[in-house]
């Protein structure tokens, strides 16, 4: 596994340290060339069960969501974008516009309508701080953590689920916005201030999902979103997604909230870090759990400070604030934990040691944290259906990349 941090100039310098990063972790760039005021990345990868991997990636310098993700998108999508997009994909050809490579991640029930997610509202001149994680040996699964302004920060995540079961797919991606009216969930305050990323809407007044998972379900395979009102089989992700007065869940796909909800510990004061479980909603009564993302954990935040590293046996975890995405957090203190140091003895990806911490908290009153003991096993879930065969150059500044 990998970790680098640093800070950037903005998302073209971005996006110039994740393509010299990616490769480092043996992605193959297919093409890294200027497109408007931004640049295009096209990335693939072999993963380790041998699924082939395609993402295509936009940095973007104050543009119009429809200009960057289709030409042919929602005409609704007047927000401007400023920042790092991600979409999937099955293929790449270079004659194709960014967004439209060959099976590429499509809006729900829009066949001729590209889908993705961004990272938006980033300074174009000095973003504080940047940080890559590769959670496993062989870099099949990617997580970027962006401070956009200090204290706030953004994610987004690409690769391959830890797949429980044998079927066709696993592909996934995921950010804290959707590029359906990208700017929707930073600057209005009555769409959320919570994490949407590893989440969906959970009305169906508007329709922007936060992520996909490419899966073979009876035969047809293509990306699922996770959004509201799609049709089925579709995505739930488990990440509570934020409303103005505090926090809601839709069906399962709100199952971290449990996490959240019975932390801190009043034993030690630590949180309950929940795996994101992937599942596939068949209807409101019958999910078949396809895997989850290795290396990221939800979590509540309360007693962390952003950036804060916590120990768990031999693995060390980066905890950042997802509340802070918007405005002042409202009845929450929710957040995500990246994978920095892995354990050598650990023998799955949702088990572990945990051993003591301690840290104070620069929002909120100090606590410190004793040790304890606590282990989890892997869980499954079922329904009676069944998934089968289911260049150019930019000045850089300092980052620091460790390898272990």
């Amino acid at each position: 596994m990998s970790y680098e941090a640093g800070v950037s100039t903005g998302p073209n310098d971005l996006i110039s340290k994740l393509k010299i990063f990616l490769e480092a972790e043996g992605w193959t760039v297919n093409l890294y060339a200027a497109i408007g005021a931004g640049y295009r990345l096209h990335v693939q990868k072999t993963a380790a069960d041998a699924t082939e991997m395609y993402f295509n990636f936009r940095s973007a310098i104050a543009e119009t969501g429809t200009t960057l993700i289709t030409e042919n998108n929602y005409g609704s999508a007047n927000g401007t974008v400023t920042g790092l997009i991600v979409n999937g994909s099955t293929g790449y050809d270079v004659g194709e516009l960014w967004h439209v490579q060959p099976g590429y991640s499509e809006n729900s029930g829009q066949a001729d309508k590209s889908f993705g997610c961004c990272m938006t509202q980033m300074s174009t001149t000095a973003i504080p701080a940047y940080y890559f994680f590769t959670p496993n040996n062989d870099a099949d699964t990617v997580h970027i953590v962006v401070e956009v302004t200090a204290g706030k920060f953004q994610f987004m995540s690409f690769g391959l689920l830890d797949k429980q079961g044998t079927f066709t797919g696993g592909q996934f991606f995921s950010a804290s916005m959707a590029t359906y009216k990208p700017y929707l969930d930073y600057t209005d305050p009555y769409s959320g201030m919570a994490p949407r990323y590893f989440a969906q809407n959970s009305s169906g007044a508007d329709v922007y999902p936060h992520g996909a998972v490419y899966v073979d379900v009876d035969g047809t395979a293509n990306w699922r979103n996770a959004d509201y009102s799609a049709g089925l089989p579709k995505i739930a992700f488990p990440c509570v997604s934020g409303q103005k007065s505090g926090y809601t869940h839709a069906s399962k796909a709100g199952m971290c909230s449990y996490f959240y909800d019975k932390s801190p510990s009043a034993y030690n004061a630590m949180a309950a870090m929940c795996p994101i479980y992937t599942l596939l909603k068949w209807d409101d009564d019958n999910y078949s759990l396809l895997g989850w993302p290795d290396g990221v954990r939800f979590l509540n935040v309360t007693n962390y400070d952003p950036a804060e590293e916590i120990t768990y046996g031999a693995e060390t975890w980066t905890v950042f604030h997802a509340d802070s995405c918007g405005f002042t957090p409202i009845n929450m203190y929710a957040g995500f934990a990246f994978k920095k140091v892995e354990s050598s003895s650990s023998s799955s990806s949702n088990s572990s040691s945990h051993s003591s911490s301690s840290h104070s908290s620069s929002s909120h009153s100090s606590s410190s944290h004793s040790s304890s003991s606590h282990s989890s096993s892997s869980s499954s879930v079922s329904s009676s259906h069944s998934s089968s065969s289911t260049s150019s150059s930019h000045s850089s500044s300092s980052s620091s990349h460790s390898s272990g």
